[in-house]
């Protein structure tokens, strides 16, 4: 893929994208992938997540998700400072 120019990108949701919100999706990791790259987008569904999405953009990841603020918020909770 790479000497192709292309960039996998997996991304996880809670609920199926619609045509609108992937095209969306895939303009905004147009901007994290280098220049002149085709981005190849997969698309997963994990309830578990809740909300937001997660990334795997080659070896990056970013957890936008809703889980891991709520994980964050009890991490908090359980050890305050």
């Amino acid at each position: 893929m790479a000497s192709r120019g292309e960039v996998k990108c997996v991304v996880t949701t809670a609920e199926p994208l619609d045509a609108a919100m992937l095209a969306d999706v895939t303009d905004a990791l147009k901007g994290h992938v280098p220049a002149n790259s085709k981005v190849i987008v997969s698309t997963k569904v994990d309830p578990r997540i809740v909300g937001g999405m997660t990334v795997g953009i080659g070896e990056k990841y970013l957890d936008l998700s809703l889980l891991s603020k709520i994980k964050k918020v009890e991490h908090l909770i359980a050890n305050p400072v």
